[in-house]
């Protein structure tokens, strides 16, 4: 009795096995069909079956199937196109070599009419086509939004090419979607190889980041880009304007004085070191600097201050010297008169900025002591009434 209830029992196991893939052969049938609707419910229920469901025909059937949804809803329904994906990498998974080459087959479309194919893949190499033909029309058309999670869709599918990292970057980019963009860019900015749009997606990163004040991912993009293409400026400039924008001053003064010392410094370069150096108190190099900056462009208007408050500086400097050496004649007249030599040296530029704003508090101010340090009564009062007025008093 027991070996016969044992051989009923594996005549039952055997009908269910047989009924399961009589299930998933429905599901093929009514694929080829056209019936994706029914195609879809047998394959779902062949995937919730244990003797199916490691059976890569049962994710075949269903990424077809969201595949054909995607073609029939003219492209526009990414999750059709992102189910599909999923389904085919379940298939592929499950697949040995011979299958997962059938699945990534690519089609062959009639060369008279695209549209049409005649041959060739219908899962995983059908989907890519559609990908890479669909999102080059909207990068064509501009279309961004529709582009990206297509371009997203088609990295997945290879990260190897790394030309499709930069187009999701690209078309996150335009579409707004900046820490995407920024994620893909950073993807092309470190491949090893070389790429047309590299340094595109590099100087991305850069500007990116600096608007998102990410000063150290902009910096270490600039000193990549710095080493990866030594003969462009552009980098050194603006690795400096990051470091003075991030109040990393030192650092910043570095990468001015490598500039310079590198030779063909722009005017703003040595502008930019001889203002730093002011703000450090470092009056002396402060003054050189500002003075190569008004020799390359005598009507740089900016270097006014600089360097007139650089000379400025010093002569105050040396008089405070002097006053402490009011027990020595001799060396207090000579202090003074060095002094005021630097004072005399100064006036011009402190001048030269009131030609062109008279109300500028920033000369009125040195200047009206520099003309009382050279006894010039009548000019410094005259300009203690201006600063008294624009300062508000009576």
């Amino acid at each position: 009795m027991k070996k016969l209830v044992f051989t009923v029992a594996l005549s039952i196991l055997a009908m269910g096995v047989y009924a399961q893939k009589k299930v998933l052969k429905s599901a093929e049938k009514a694929l080829r069909k056209g019936d994706y609707e029914q195609a879809a419910t047998l394959a779902k229920q062949a995937a919730d079956n244990a003797e199916t469901q490691e059976n890569p025909s049962v994710y075949t059937v269903l990424g077809k199937v969201s595949l054909q949804n995607y073609i029939a809803g003219g492209f526009d329904n990414i999750a059709d196109a992102e189910e599909s994906l999923k389904q085919f990498n379940k298939a592929i998974e499950l697949s040995d070599e011979k299958n997962k080459a059938k699945l990534m087959e690519n089609p062959i479309f009639n060369p008279l009419d695209p549209t049409k194919q005649i041959d060739g893949g219908e899962a995983y190499g059908l989907l890519e086509h559609h990908l890479t033909m669909e999102s080059n029309k909207a990068l064509d058309e501009e279309n961004f939004e529709k582009a990206h999670p297509m371009l997203n869709l088609l990295y997945e599918m290879d990260p190897t090419q790394i030309e499709r990292a930069f187009f999701a970057g690209y078309s996150a980019q335009n579409a707004d979607l900046d820490e995407v963009a920024l994620k893909f860019y950073k993807i092309v900015m470190n491949h090893e190889g070389e790429f047309d749009n590299k340094e595109y997606a590099l100087k991305s990163v850069i500007s990116m980041s600096a608007e998102s004040k990410d000063y150290d991912t902009a910096l270490a993009a600039i000193r990549k880009g710095k080493e990866a293409y030594p003969d462009d400026k552009w980098y050194s400039t603006n690795e400096v304007n990051l470091l003075l924008e991030s109040d990393r001053i030192d650092e910043a003064i570095s990468g001015l004085m490598d500039i310079v010392n590198a030779g063909g410094a722009a005017k703003e370069n040595y502008y930019t070191l001889a203002f730093l150096m002011l703000n450090k108190d470092d009056f002396v190099q402060a003054e050189k600097y500002a003075k190569v900056a008004l020799e390359m462009d005598p009507n740089y208007s900016e270097v006014f201050y600089v360097l007139g408050s650089a000379i400025y500086n010093q002569a105050a400097d040396i008089m405070t010297n002097a006053n402490t050496e009011i027990d020595d004649d001799a060396k207090y007249e000579a202090l003074k008169n060095q002094a005021l030599e630097k004072f005399k040296e100064s006036m011009p530029m402190f001048q030269k900025m009131l030609e062109l704003d008279g109300n500028d508090l920033y000369a009125l101010r040195p200047l009206s002591t520099i003309y009382d340090q050279l006894k010039m009564t009548e000019k410094r009062d005259e300009l203690l009434d201006k600063i008294d007025k624009l300062e508000g008093g009576n």
